[in-house]
């Protein structure tokens, strides 16, 4: 896409991030586990174990995934797999594993520690089908005693060869199994290895780095998760380096309760990641909390311990003049989340009045004009406070939430705003509520900037460029694009409309004409 080139004047308006300091663990409002990171569309995504549906044991029966592209500000997309509506032949589902792979994007979970099944997306946040309804790993392929725990691994040769790699349990040290996969993703491929991992517990995750392979897991005994290197291939030739990340430790105190992590390891704009689970947040063997920090490699390859932090560095501004999923946030007080397989929503639900999401360094350049949201409450006094600086901070706006007579039906609601501008730290503070409204989705709009005020300037910036408006069925704007003049509204929507949710809009030029009509169904189909 074509940049469009602004005063000097507006560009002024940011600040630098340097001091703007993520937090560890990067969701608070709901326990996850067992993180598989990995970049789709320019974002981290994460697919995680959902302790939420954890009591007294490890009873995990769906995933969960969350995106970022700032490390600060993270949205939780929701259960977007669950055994029981996505795959019923399995009784439940641990620790999964994901990636992008021939323009789908491939899950890969246990049936609890017997097995292993495969599901296919559009996009992380899925839906998710199962095109085997059964186990991909399963009998004669699991003669460890915890046949789970799967790895995905595609590699960056000419073919984009895929492996996967599974087990845990007893026989430490030779309990884990892989295999390539067919081009398919879902069939495995020729022999079956039992990589060299010393000591290995469960937990496997493979990746590469300048020509080098590595497994890393945590091992028997301490916990401490251990790599081993290979020159040759994914699935075998390794050869035991350390320890990557000691059982994670902070400030001198074990944050993990002393019991075990699971991580994954990604690389986004040049900078290598790790993300594990500890426990520092909840305190509790079944409630763990997901956590990412830098990982660095020494110049003969090897990988220095990741070193455990309470936050880093937030890589970005937020843009907020774009709809905004609600389950977006970088702090959190009296929120929970539950999501709605009929509309593919992940609501916000906040719990008691005086509830607060913030959301950190937003960039209102010049200023917001109005903010809008969409939500649906059976309360007959709910509130968002628009604040910036803390929750108790000043007050930009408040919008009143129409009662809709359910949670379920939205209903966009708006207010204006003043004294919004510049890099602030966003707090909606809700009131009047008590679990009895869901809010689906935030939208700021700009104050005109002096591009638009001067007419000579907005003719001349504006000349190549072609503007679109997306609306959903009840006539409400949920996407404004500015796009490269001549561009065809089917490759608009393919680039900028994909990830709403399930339904059908229309999109209107800049002069309001409808141009198309899009109906959104598991992927991005168009009428």
């Amino acid at each position: 896409m074509k940049r469009i080139a602004m005063p000097t004047t507006i560009l002024t308006i940011a600040v630098a991030l340097s001091s703007v300091m993520a937090d560890n663990p990067v969701i608070s409002h709901r326990s996850l586990a067992d993180p598989n990171g990995f970049v789709f569309d320019d974002r981290i995504y994460a697919i995680c174990s959902n302790d939420d549906d954890n009591v007294n044991g490890y009873d995990m029966k769906s995933a969960v995934v969350i995106s970022t592209n700032d490390l600060m500000n993270w949205t939780d997309h929701g259960d977007v797999f669950r055994t029981t509506r996505d795959a019923r032949w399995a009784a439940g589902s641990y620790a999964p594993t994901a990636i992008a792979a021939k323009g789908k994007v491939y899950m890969y979970f246990p049936n609890i520690a017997s097995g292993v099944g495969v599901l296919i997306a559009d996009r992380p946040e899925g839906p998710y089908k199962d095109p085997l309804n059964k186990a991909l790993v399963s009998g004669s392929l699991c003669p460890m005693q915890w046949c789970f725990d799967p790895v995905i691994f595609v590699d960056d040769d000419a073919d984009k060869s895929a492996y996967l790699m599974w087990g845990g349990g007893t026989p430490y040290g030779s309990n884990f199994r892989a295999s390539a996969l067919n081009s398919d993703m879902i069939s495995l491929k020729g022999a079956v290895t039992t990589p060299n991992t010393p000591n290995s517990f469960e937990g496997p995750f493979i990746h590469k780095y300048k020509g080098n392979y590595y497994v890393h897991y945590p091992i028997q005994g301490n916990s401490n998760l251990e790599y081993s290197m290979s020159s040759t291939s994914p699935i075998s030739g390794y050869t035991r380096k350390g320890v990557v990340l000691p059982n994670p430790t902070l400030n001198g105190q074990n944050i993990n309760q002393g019991n075990n992590s699971h991580a994954s390891i990604f690389e986004y704009k040049g900078s290598w990641y790790m993300m594990y689970h500890d426990r520092r947040l909840f305190k509790a063997t079944y409630k763990r909390d997901v956590s990412i920090d830098k990982l660095e490699y020494e110049s003969d390859g090897r990988m220095k311990q990741v070193v455990v932090t309470s936050g880093m560095a937030q890589l970005r501004n937020f843009d907020p003049y774009d709809s905004i999923p609600a389950a977006t946030m970088s702090k959190q007080s009296g929120i929970k989340a539950t999501f709605d397989a009929s509309s593919w929503t992940n609501y916000l639900v906040p719990q008691n009045s005086g509830s607060w999401i913030r959301i950190s360094a937003v960039d209102f350049r010049a200023g917001a004009k109005r903010f809008l949201v969409g939500a649906g409450t059976t309360g007959p006094d709910v509130k968002v406070e628009v604040r910036s600086g803390s929750e108790n901070g000043p007050i930009a706006g408040t919008c009143p939430i129409a009662n809709t007579g359910s949670k379920t039906r939205m209903q966009t609601s708006a207010c204006d705003l003043t004294g919004l501008s510049g890099v602030k730290d966003l707090f909606l503070k809700f009131t009047g509520v008590s679990g009895n409204a869901n809010f689906a989705w935030f939208r700021f709009e700009p104050l005109p900037t002096a591009v638009e005020r001067d007419g000579a300037r907005e003719v001349s910036a504006m000349a190549s460029t072609t503007a679109f408006t997306i609306f959903d069925v009840n006539g409400h704007p949920v996407r404004r694009i500015l796009t490269e003049s001549g561009t065809d509204p089917r490759d608009a929507w393919v680039r900028h409309g994909r990830d709403l949710p399930v339904g059908t809009y229309l999109m209107r030029s800049g002069s309001g004409e409808v141009v198309r009509k899009f109906i959104r169904t598991e992927g991005s189909g168009a009428n």
